[in-house]
């Protein structure tokens, strides 16, 4: 977000999705919520946090979780009926670990662990 903020007019405003812990979790919930996300959850912050620290304001962070929900089960469904085609030109192991991911995220959400949210701020 810093990085986004330095080429940022003044009242430019920046709009993004992020997938992060839910708040509120218990140290092992914590843990698992970061075992089923991508990669980069690990350790991510509070996007409200985020967005305030790197120094934006009128800050408005909206959960989308139910439609981020939608978008894996259609990735899922999508990676299962194409996967002779999606098999050919990939290293085997792809096609696993993507669906594997896309899995675990689905768990995740459905278990109350990760979220995400469109956050939209401004630099002032």
């Amino acid at each position: 977000m810093r990085a986004c903020r330095a080429v940022l007019k003044t009242g430019g405003l920046l709009a993004g999705y992020s997938i992060h812990v839910r708040p509120f979790l218990s140290s092992g919930e914590s843990t698992r919520a970061r075992e089923l996300g991508p990669s980069f959850v690990d350790g991510l912050e509070d996007p409200e946090y985020l967005a305030r620290t790197a120094g934006f304001s009128e800050i408005n962070v909206t959960d989308v979780t139910p439609l981020f929900r939608e978008t894996c089960i259609a990735w899922i469904e999508a990676m299962k009926f194409l996967e002779g085609e999606l098999r050919g030109p990939l290293d085997p192991a792809d096609y696993e670990d993507e669906l594997r991911n896309k899995t675990d995220m689905l768990c995740g959400i459905e278990a109350g662990l990760l979220m995400r949210s469109l956050i939209v701020c401004k630099k002032e």
